[in-house]
This record gives structure tokens, sequence and C-alpha cells, in this order.
């Protein structure tokens, strides 16, 4: 991790970084969403199959996502795209027709699926097996991610042992919810519903089978939207548009009504931990997410969350036991060997904090702060040359933590006895954040050590200015 007393001034940008990081690493590799445009063979194929699935209330849209014919009068999508109570619409890729929404014909809360009974006809597209898919198998998803109809190619990574779901890595984006995933034959293996962590996930299609062996009856959308588990979809969607708004305390009580209607709302767990997590409540963080792990084991989001609570109540030891977990799961996520790290560095194991930002650069060589976070536990463990060579490459790789890094070098430099040479980095560090308080506090020490003890002063001053803390 960084040097203590260089640490805080970015601190609120390496949070951010690495909360991207966390989100998305894995999907530099998966091919950008290509358009499907009108009149070629692919959207002839499934211009009469695929769905824009719409709800509104009043002249107001409340969900946006995708859909596809499952029977000719039956189109399935999630719950969460039409939870919102009010109508629905069904629309075609080319927009040329509108099916009438005339009731729901089944449901699968646990699977956030639902089934639309449509006046009007469609193609329903042809269904594969989806317990005989592999891992690495190329897939495609169709939807409408963004409101625009696309496709995107992928891979198949993994299937979940407790319910089947299908990890994919392919980039898919809002309203793209409820689309088909289709293997190399064109068949459904999954139902898009939605992308968090490592991968995007789908609903396995024999899921779809066996709920449609069951829409016997239909029933009215009202009826349905008044039912409990619904309503609490519809409190988890306003709790996910709050929290994207950062407004937290009104995305918390969202959460909670989503909670109350559905005690085994995982995502909400997961949501509302996230939420009291950037309001500073680790403890009630640490609750929410424990408790969406027991509701699903397999979900590696929730130990990512959980291991940060940990890191943050000072559980460092139980936070590298669910980093472990995570990385058993995925071994190629850079974030989390970071964030293991630093774990092991607030222990005092600067070696295995070492090993582990180590593997972070050798995942991603320009990482910048693995090289600074790798340059700390070499500077701790005395090799301050390598540690300036580290803290070289952060600075030529992303200047957006240079001056975090020249901070640092300068105390490797003031270790090796190079005084004016750690002021030069200082003074740059300074330059970049004149705001930096631990550069100060540094630079005057280096100014102490050659003798210029009213600067030194006047740059203690200033650091106590910035930081009270420093005052300590």
């Amino acid at each position: 991790m960084l040097k203590p007393t260089c640490r805080n001034a970015l601190k609120g940008h390496i949070r951010l970084f690495l909360g991207v990081l966390i989100l998305g690493i894995l999907f530099s590799c998966a091919k950008d969403p290509q358009q499907i445009i009108e009149n070629t063979p692919e959207f002839q194929k499934y211009r009469n199959s695929i769905v824009r699935v719409e709800s509104k209330l009043g002249f107001f849209s409340t969900g946006i996502g995708s859909g596809f014919f499952v029977e000719r009068n039956k189109v399935v999508t999630n719950i969460h795209v039409i939870a919102h109570p009010g109508p629905v619409y069904v629309k075609s890729a080319d927009k040329k027709t509108t099916w009438k929404v005339e009731g729901i014909a089944a449901y699968d809360v646990k699977n956030d699926l639902v089934i639309l009974k449509v006046v009007g006809e469609g193609e329903a597209l042809p269904f594969g097996n989806s317990d005989v898919v592999r891992g690495n198998e190329p897939i495609s998803v169709v939807g409408f991610p963004e409101g625009k109809y696309k496709v995107a190619e992928g891979t198949l990574h993994s299937i979940r042992d407790s319910d089947k779901w299908l990890r994919m890595i392919v980039h898919t984006a809002s309203g793209g919810s409820g689309g088909p995933v289709l293997n190399s034959k064109g068949q459904v293996i999954g139902i898009q519903s939605f992308q968090s962590g490592f991968f995007s996930h789908a609903i396995p299609s024999n899921t779809v089978k066996v709920l449609l062996m069951q829409s016997e009856s239909t029933e009215s959308l009202k009826q349905w939207h008044d039912r409990e588990p619904i309503r609490s979809y519809a409190y988890y969607v306003k709790g996910e548009i709050n929290y994207d708004k950062e407004h937290y305390d009104k995305a918390i009580a969202y959460f909670d009504e989503a909670i109350r209607l559905d005690p085994e709302s995982i995502y909400a767990y997961f949501k509302r931990g996230k939420a009291k997590s950037n309001l500073g409540d680790y403890k009630g963080a640490f609750s929410d997410y424990d408790k969406a792990i027991e509701l699903n084991p397999e979900r590696v989001l929730n130990y990512i969350g959980r291991g940060l609570s940990s890191d943050h109540l000072g559980d460092h030891k139980d936070a590298i036991s669910d980093y472990d977990k995570v990385i058993k799961i995925n071994s190629q996520h850079v974030a989390t060997y970071i964030n293991r790290g630093s774990a092991k560095r607030k222990l005092g194991d600067y070696k295995g904090a070492f090993s582990d930002y180590d593997k972070a650069i050798e995942l991603n060589p320009q990482h910048a702060a693995a090289y600074i976070n790798r340059g700390y536990a070499k500077f701790k463990l005395g090799n301050h040359k390598d540690a300036i060579e580290d803290y070289n490459k952060a600075i030529k790789i992303n200047s957006e933590y240079a001056a975090v890094a020249y901070c640092n070098r300068g105390s490797a430099k003031r270790k090796l006895g190079d005084y004016k040479g750690a002021i030069s980095d200082y003074d740059k560090a300074i330059e970049l954040n004149p705001k930096y308080a631990a550069a100060y506090k540094n630079r005057a020490l280096a100014k102490e050590a050659l003798g210029q003890h009213d600067s030194a002063k006047a740059d203690f001053e200033k650091a106590k200015e910035l930081d009270p803390d420093i005052a300590k």
C-alpha cells in the first residue's frame, strides 16, 4: 500500500480506480458490441423474434430492456425490467410492430424471469440445452443496450454450481437485460440478466423451459404488480437509480423496503451494503454482505465487499480470507491481489504484500498503483533502490498517481541519504498537489537533515495547517 504519510492525497482517486477495476477488469479483453444494421442478414434473421420491452408511467419510461419470443404469443424478459407499476410495451427491432401485453403467463422471482402473453404473434427462437454448455464456448448476446439494437460477441466463462447461471466474458449495458444469449448454432442457451464484477450473468435456458410448462393461466399486469415480490423489485430499481445519483440515504431507504417485502432479495442486500460503505457505515455494510453471502455463497462481489468492510474495520485476517475466496474463483483479478496485499501490509507481512503486488503487475504491467504499492513494500523491506525503480515506472505510466509516486520516491531517496534529490521530489509532489500535507512534512525532514532549520519549520507549519493530525 502507499506510504502512510503519503497516501491520503489520492485516497479518493485510488478508491475510485479500484472500484472501477473491480467492476470491469475482465471485460477489457472482450470484443466491443457491434451494432446490427437494418436489412443485414443478421438483422432480418432476428427482427421478428428479439424485441424491445418498455414500461411507462404516463409519458415517462420507467424501464427499458430486451426480450424475445419463446412461443408464438409469449415473450420472456427480466422481472426487474417491468417491475414498476404501469403499462408494458413490446416493440419489434425495426420499430414497425407493437404488441399489446395481455398479461403475465408465468414468473420466477428467484431467477428474475417473467413470461408475457401478448396479443399477436412473433417468431420463437430455438432453444439449446444449457446443461451441456462448456467454458470458452463462443456466445452472442443480442438486445437493446442503451436503447440500441446490438449484438455483443464474447465467451462463456463458467457455470455457477448453485443455480446453473452462466458467467460470461462479454460487455453488456443497461437495456440489454432479458435479451437472448445464443450459441454458435443460433440457439438460446441463456437470458441476459445483469453485469457485475468480473462477468455478465445469464439465466440458463433450461430454467425458461421449465417456466414455460407452468404458464397455463394469465394474470393481469395490475394484479401481478401488486404482489409483494414484484413490489420488492420495483423498490430495488428505485434504490439503484438513487445509488447511481449518489443519493445513498435515499437508496438505502428503498433497499430497506425491498428487503422488507422480500427478505431474500440478494441484490438489495448487496447494493445496500455498497451504499452503507460509501457513507462510512462499515459494520452495516459487513452485515449486508454477510447476508448476501448466506443467500448465495458463489457471488464473488459479496466477498469483495465484505473483505473491504473487514479491512476498514481493522479485521485484516478476515479480509484476506475473503480475498482468498475471490482469487480462488478468478485468479486473474488484479484489484483483489492489490487489496489482499494491502491487508497483508497492515499486518506487517511485507513479503506477502510484495508477492501480491508482484502478481498484480504480472497480470497488468501498466498498473501504476500496483507499482506504487510494490515500491512501498520494497521500501519497508529496506530495498530502497528497487523501490525507486517502481516509483519511476508509476510516474511514467500514469500521471494521476505522480504526486504520490514523487512523494514516496523522495522518501526512498531520503533513506539513501540523498536529501537534495528527496527535496526535489517533494517539490514536484507539492507542485502537482499544493495541498499535499505529507509532502510538506517529508520535505521538512529532508531540509532538517541538511541544516535548513527555518525552511524546515515553515514546511512543518504548512503541513500542520493542511492536516492537524500531522502534529501528532
